[in-house]
């Protein structure tokens, strides 16, 4: 599975290769939607604050370990189980949007006819 979060943020460089750029900005423009609705109602307070400080400071585990005095190890598991939470729940958002898509494309394309 991808780790949309991880491609959200553009930690993977390669990970929107092959897809058009009208589609990526599309999903970028529904991960914006629904990403701030998944983190306020499916993570914990202490996932959302670790995510924050990962993606928005670029802060490293320990630098957030430090910060929010817990363990480096318990920050991990918060960030591993916030990005499965938020993952699952993009994968659906975007399965529907790529859908929506395409039969957008199919309909244009058949009126052009």
């Amino acid at each position: 599975m991808t780790d949309i979060i991880e491609t959200f943020y553009g930690c993977e460089d390669n990970a929107l290769k092959g897809i058009d750029a009208d589609s990526q900005k599309i999903s970028r423009r529904a991960i914006s939607s629904v990403l701030p609705l998944i983190l306020k109602n499916d993570l914990t307070e202490k996932q959302r604050i670790c995510l924050k400080l990962k993606y928005t400071d670029n802060l490293n585990q320990t630098e957030i370990a430090r910060r929010l005095r817990i363990s480096q190890p318990t920050v991990c598991r918060h960030l591993t189980s916030a990005k499965e939470i938020v993952n699952n729940r993009l994968s659906y958002c975007l399965v529907v949007l790529n859908r929506a898509n395409k039969m957008w494309i199919d309909y244009e394309n058949s009126d052009a006819m």
